[in-house]
């Protein structure tokens, strides 16, 4: 809170290289600073880590964190990001289908 939108963005940057680290007291600090956030950038390093991580334990603090930069941001920004993300994943399906239908015409 407080920081510049451009400062915000520069933590963000820094808090996502450090996210690939593997130390499990840096991903616990990582996931505790990203956890205070209110962008929706933070939760996506987040999912990032839940994702990535096969630490149990970093897990399942990444998915609590999420739950906390959610309220952070409020129901109706989590809301319109996730409606987002469903359009890109709609979008970005219907660009695969394309390209397999053109590759299974090419192969006939």
């Amino acid at each position: 809170k407080g920081q510049t939108p451009n400062k915000i963005e520069s933590i963000l940057e820094q808090l996502e290289e450090l996210s690939r680290e593997t130390f499990y007291l840096t991903q616990v600090t990582i996931v505790g600073a990203l956890g205070k956030m209110e962008t929706p950038k933070a939760m996506d390093i987040l999912r990032s880590l839940l994702e990535n991580t096969p630490d149990g334990r970093i897990r399942r603090i990444a998915e609590e964190a999420i739950q906390k930069v959610q309220k952070n941001i409020g129901s109706d920004k989590a809301l319109k990001q996730l409606r987002d993300e469903l359009d890109k994943l709609k979008k970005d399906n219907q660009e695969l289908k394309s390209r397999l239908e053109n590759l299974e015409a090419k192969s006939n």
